[in-house]
């Protein structure tokens, strides 16, 4: 099910010193290193100070880092036989933010094999999710848990196909390929959060009719 996602360890130590090496880019800023060299680029094309952008960088990086946790606790739950839903709403949307906002070092930290072993990843757990939603093949995650979790995903999966056509890591064949169908999202994260949190079933049954 979705909390067979995860990072695997040797993904997540090179992206962990990746992230290191351009920390300490920002922080020992010697313009003879190629690497520096790039976020100073980076920084006169943003117009934005490099203190400005070590500051966006660490925020990065928390949002990273919080990410796994959060990831590790949907898994860990989910090894008991449990489904948060609301830990796994807010690593999905943690994610997404992640991406869209941290863009920058978001593609200089994830390798572009990385950002399609994501996508490709994620399309596959969105499939699993909605084949158990439309044949009932886990019967221990109810039907209303599964929505929130497919919505969720609709979110995420957008980002990471757009991110994946953006640095030609898949193609548009490769996409269509997948025939993932609609997966335009119906609630906002805000309600996601909201019926993850407080359970308002009678919304969602509601949807479901």
């Amino acid at each position: 099910m979705v909390y067979s996602f995860t990072f695997p360890q040797e993904m997540i130590n090179s992206i962990q010193e990746r992230i290191e090496v351009l920390e300490r880019c920002l922080n020992d800023a010697n313009p003879q290193d190629e690497a520096v060299a790039d976020m100073i680029e980076l920084s006169n094309s943003r117009q934005v100070s490099l203190s400005q952008l070590t500051e966006e960088f660490r925020q990065f990086r928390e949002k990273f880092l919080r990410s796994i946790k959060l990831c590790e606790i949907f898994i860990e739950k989910g090894t008991q036989g449990q489904v948060v839903p609301l830990a796994f709403v807010r690593y999905n949307f943690l994610e997404k933010e992640i991406v869209e906002k941290y863009w920058d070092f978001f593609i200089r930290v994830f390798k572009i094999e990385t950002i399609k072993k994501q996508t490709i990843q994620w399309i596959d757990i969105y499939q699993l999710t909605k084949n158990e939603d439309e044949f009932g093949g886990d019967k221990t995650v109810e039907k209303y848990v599964l929505y929130i979790l497919l919505e969720t995903q609709k979110h995420l999966l957008q980002t990471l196909i757009k991110a994946s056509l953006r640095v030609n890591a898949l193609t548009e064949e490769e996409i269509n390929a997948f025939n993932l169908g609609d997966i335009t999202p119906q609630e906002s994260e805000a309600m996601l959060i909201s019926l993850a949190s407080t359970k308002k079933w009678d919304y969602v049954y509601r949807k479901l009719a």
